[in-house]
């Protein structure tokens, strides 16, 4: 099992950075809430079904721990734990920079069932079908999210509403 489990570490650590910083933790704290995502498949490893596809089991122990680490954030904030300011390199292009923060800053602004099926579905690659699973609500209710969660992105960035000028 530790072969195994150091193998799907190596290969879907990245995937899980990537996507809870889609679901709104910080850069700054993504290796821990990584480090303890980890910690939760280890131990949940052996009761994973081969049978099934990897990147669902796990993005659902990825939206579980961003959820938690956003409200754990906010409670800070609101008691003034922590300020607003984000961590950015010196090295990263200002342009790149700007556009992700615009993108992080939208995603945020969506209530956690729109973001996660924005990110899903969009970033991702999954289907409505496999999302409806992942997260248990029928497929029509994911359509609903997505186009819902599509039009408040396209409201927070700017953006013109597909199919048409603003």
């Amino acid at each position: 099992m530790r072969d195994e489990f150091q193998q799907l570490f190596e290969a879907e650590y990245l995937y899980v950075c990537r996507s809870l910083r889609r679901l709104g933790v910080r850069d700054a704290d993504t290796t821990d809430v990584a480090q303890e995502l980890f910690l939760l498949v280890h131990r949940e490893l052996p009761r994973y079904d081969r049978q099934r596809p990897l990147r669902p089991w796990l993005y659902a122990f990825v939206v579980r721990l961003a959820a938690n680490h956003r409200k754990l954030r906010r409670h800070a904030y609101e008691r003034g734990d922590e300020g607003l300011a984000s961590a950015t390199t010196g090295a990263d292009d200002r342009d790149a920079v700007a556009t992700r923060d615009l993108v992080l800053r939208a995603l945020s602004a969506l209530d956690d069932e729109k973001r996660t099926v924005l990110v899903l579905f969009d970033l991702e690659g999954f289907d409505a079908k496999e999302i409806a699973v992942m997260i248990g609500v029928p497929p029509n209710t994911v359509y609903s999210r997505l186009r819902l969660a599509r039009e408040a992105f396209r409201a927070t960035v700017g953006a013109p509403p597909a199919g048409g000028a603003r």
